[in-house]
């Protein structure tokens, strides 16, 4: 499931270091990225952009795919609450919904599923009580959270990238690498630091950013598949690759 890149995309929340993105570029990306889910096999469903939500192209952010249950988050950002709706309304039609209430907050990006564990960023945009209402949505789903505080990043996915069932991509820095338990480390390039971001497919490739082509080539060796894009307006708006879909599997 993705979402269209709204008009008002140079408009979405950037770091103090970033720099405005440019809409017609990032759509042309957008479009190429979802061929790429379409080619891998992916049914691809599009939710119309609302200009009023300039980062809706976000879409990861307002929900996650626990086990058989499709969790509704409530962002830390208080602007981007309204773009929830049109994706809790779509993802309905497929799965049941587990809701997080205030005063918890969740985003999407810092969620990350690795077989049996939910691994949780506590981030600026997730707090303990939205973590606590995840976990037990997981536990009901014969999951456990771990939690994984992050410093210098965004979400746990803008610092650690899953790339096969036991692989993380990990910015050095940003995480007690420790708290990734029973996880194979490797680390993003030093000289492309934070411009990697990887998807993992269900075919066992992987996309990923064409702006750190040193940290793909070092995925060789656990032998992983890396297949690159372009989306150099999306990191711009402070994205990545897991941002732009929810992969419902199966």
């Amino acid at each position: 499931m993705l979402r269209e890149v709204a008009s008002t995309f140079d408009r979405a929340i950037v770091s103090p270091a970033g720099r405005r993105p440019r809409v017609d570029l990032a759509r042309e990306q957008h479009a190429r990225y979802a061929r790429a889910l379409a080619g891998a096999g992916y049914q691809v469903e599009v939710i119309a952009a609302d200009d009023a939500h300039p980062d809706c192209v976000f879409i990861e952010d307002t929900a996650v795919i626990i086990g058989e249950k499709a969790v509704i988050t409530n962002p830390g950002a208080r602007e981007r609450r309204g773009e929830v709706g049109p994706v809790a309304a779509a993802l309905q039609a497929v799965l049941p919904l587990a809701q997080i209430d205030a005063p918890g907050t969740l985003d999407g990006g810092d969620v990350m599923v690795m077989g049996e564990t939910v691994f949780v960023g506590r981030s600026r945009r997730t707090n303990e009580a939205g973590i606590a209402q995840l976990a037990e949505v997981a536990r009901s789903q014969g999951m456990t959270v771990a939690v994984v505080p992050v410093r210098e990043v965004l979400h746990l996915k803008s610092a650690v990238l899953p790339v096969s069932d036991n692989t993380v991509v990990v910015t050095p820095g940003t995480v007690d690498e420790s708290l990734l338990t029973d996880l194979m480390i490797v680390h993003e390039a030093d000289h492309e630091r934070h411009a990697f971001s990887a998807l993992r497919l269900s075919s066992g490739d992987v996309l990923v950013t064409s702006s750190a082509p040193d940290t793909a080539k070092s995925l060789e060796a656990p032998g992983i598949t890396a297949i690159a894009v372009d989306v150099s307006e999306i990191q711009a708006a402070d994205g990545g690759l897991t941002c732009m879909s929810i992969l419902i599997e199966g």
